[in-house]
């Protein structure tokens, strides 16, 4: 009876509370941005210059670049907006998004290197995309990664120009230096929270002699190593694209966001070597189809995902001849590798149970039941502090499986709470359902340079069916090899002394499985998605034949059409992804920008040509009249 009072107590507290601060100042600016976006919209039918498909990471970072710039800008998203969503402000309330009308919810096509299963692929359904529903890490990777895109074709991206994105980007908490920006919107921190499993994960990984790395972001000294990874957080919230670049554009009558609207295809006009995009057909909220039209010399831009550009641009008909003529679509464009190259990062887990109850669920979940205990929530309503801010994995390291390794092939995310199934994503599932978590700790090993790559492919003409995901994972066996490796390191610290006060019997694999045939299986039954889809657009050089994109993100073949997403990657990054997506597009915005400006230089070139010719003042020449 007393602890059933004292929860109702601490309930009312915490709901008094939210009654009194129940949109922050973030929210408030983004139902403001909606307000202002209904004025815009009366201007719709109106030709735009720039048409934005997706208000993903990348589309957000797009939307206010451009509209910065005083172009007429249209962002089409089929989420809706998510500000006011606490699933998303709460990091931890990322537990109820997976499956929700937030996400795409797709999954892979049964594979043979994965036991006949298909995977789960969390993709976020909201204004800003899987910035909004991913774990908040900011890892960009190493030098090394971006060297590899030049190395495949893709010039003006190496290390010295994707570093100045990067900053340019940031507004990180512990100050501007070479590495990091304090002067951008998205905000970078560390997590206010941190448990004591985790500083026992800390102490393990020295204990075997890795190296302590404070910053994984500090591109002067090697990856490899452990420590607390950076996250896209603003006070103790989710810091999304949507909330680090929009807010503030409400007053931009040049800007219309409409969400819930499905985009089915990117119209065409022309032939050959003229052919261009005109504009966008989508779905509206109610149900109607409509059509968007670009101004003279505007441009779409789809960053609508590495699974769902390609698709556009396959039901657009720029893709492989043999599928889209299987699907009954026309070919406008050849371009055989739309969709080629799937990439993600497959994970797996190992994990033993806890004698003491100190596991974030615990501090979460009230008596170990299956309530929230209330004085985690007045934590972080009041002071944005506390295991709510967490979702739990924000340590771990970048580690060689092999000495001679270039660089790390693995990433360890470890997690202050025991695995109740071996598929991490199910577990966090089964926690967002109310289900009863015993304590524990894990690490989650993850091939974060994977060799597997898979296919995007059309189930049929329909716009609405979700595509094909063919061969995303393990389908290279080096990836078995490398997870399996993994697995035994993630034993070994596991198996420090900093442990032996907590550790109980292993859940995951489990103690039968030792043998390298037995973890291989292991590998192919339970490998799920560790969330990092790049790489089915990729871009090359100019005269690369096999490459999707120039490396001006320009669909090749095609005018007015860029992809400007992670599907542009040349090769998955070793580190989170939604950073380096973000990175990429305020590189875009900026050659959007400069071809802009390269237009307009010519047409006033043009304009004074002209005057001169006719020996007087002519009127200014509109865009069409120039062309």
């Amino acid at each position: 009876m007393m602890r059933r009072l004292v929860y109702i107590c601490a309930v009312a507290t915490v709901t008094a509370a939210i009654s009194s601060r129940s949109v922050p100042t973030s929210a408030r600016r983004l139902i403001a941005l909606r307000g202002g976006v209904a004025a815009a919209e009366q201007l719709a039918e109106e030709p735009w210059d720039y048409i934005i498909v997706g208000g993903g990471a990348a589309g957000c970072v797009m939307a206010e670049r451009l509209s910065a710039a005083e172009a007429r800008v249209l962002v089409l998203e089929a989420g809706t907006d998510a500000s006011r969503d606490l699933r998303i402000r709460v990091p931890a309330g990322l537990i109820k998004v997976f499956k929700s009308e937030r996400d795409w919810d797709f999954t892979t096509e049964a594979g043979q290197g994965t036991s006949g299963r298909g995977i789960y692929l969390c993709r976020g359904k909201a204004l800003g995309g899987s910035s909004c529903t991913n774990v908040m890490l900011y890892n960009r990777g190493s030098p090394a990664d971006y060297n590899s895109w030049v190395a495949a074709g893709a010039e003006g991206w190496g290390p010295d120009s994707v570093l100045h994105y990067y900053r340019k980007s940031e507004n990180y908490v512990g100050g501007a230096s070479q590495y990091h920006g304090v002067d951008g919107p998205l905000s970078v921190s560390d997590v206010p929270y941190e448990n004591e499993l985790s500083t026992a994960f800390l102490r393990a990984a020295g204990e075997l002699g890795y190296r302590r790395v404070h910053d994984f972001n500090d591109w002067s000294a090697p990856q490899e190593g452990f420590g607390r990874y950076k996250v896209t957080q603003r006070n103790g919230e989710r810091c999304s694209a949507a909330n680090a670049y929009l807010e503030g554009t409400e007053g931009r009558s040049n800007l219309c966001v409409r969400t819930g609207v499905h985009a089915t295809r990117v119209t065409l006009e022309g032939s050959g070597d003229d052919l261009c995009a005109a504009g966008v057909e989508y779905i509206g909220a109610d149900g109607k189809p409509s059509r968007a039209q670009l101004a003279q010399g505007g441009e779409v831009l789809l960053s609508a995902g590495a699974v769902q550009s390609p698709q556009l641009l396959m039901l657009s008909g720029i893709g492989p001849r043999a599928h889209l003529e299987e699907v009954g679509i026309e070919v406008r464009k050849e371009l055989d590798n739309v969709g080629v190259g799937l990439a993600d990062h497959p994970a797996v887990v190992v994990s033993c149970g806890s004698k003491k109850k100190v596991s974030v669920t615990d501090e979460i979940r009230l008596w170990g039941g299956s309530k929230t205990n209330p004085m985690a929530l007045l934590r972080w309503l009041l002071w944005r502090r506390g295991p709510l801010t967490s979702v739990a994995c924000e340590f771990g390291g970048f580690f060689k499986t092999k000495p001679d390794l270039k660089q790390a092939d693995v990433q360890v995310r470890f997690v202050a709470a025991r695995a109740m199934s071996p598929d991490g994503i199910t577990t966090l599932q089964q926690l967002g359902a109310g289900a009863k978590f015993l304590s524990g700790y894990t690490t989650q090993i993850i091939a974060c340079r994977p060799q597997s790559t898979g296919l995007v492919r059309l189930r049929s003409s329909d716009p609405l069916a979700q595509p094909m995901l063919q061969d995303v994972h393990l389908s290279d066996d080096a990836d078995v090899a490398t997870l399996r490796e993994g697995i035994k390191l993630g034993r070994q610290l596991l198996a420090a002394k900093s442990f032996d006060q907590y550790r109980d019997e292993e859940v995951y694999p489990g103690v039968a499985v030792q043998s390298d045939e037995d973890i291989d299986a292991y590998v192919r039954k339970t490998t799920h998605s560790a969330n990092a889809l790049v790489g089915s657009c990729r871009m090359g050089r100019v005269d690369d034949q096999a490459a999707v994109l120039d490396p001006e993100m320009r669909v090749r073949g095609v005018g007015s059409l860029r992809v400007v997403d992670a599907s542009a990657m040349p090769h998955i990054i070793g580190g989170q992804t939604c950073g380096p997506t973000i990175m990429m597009a305020e590189k875009a915005a900026d050659l959007v920008l400069r071809q802009r400006a390269e237009i307009n230089a010519y047409m006033q070139q043009a304009q004074a040509y002209l005057a001169a010719s006719a020996g007087a003042a002519t009127p200014a020449l509109s865009p069409a009249q120039a062309a």
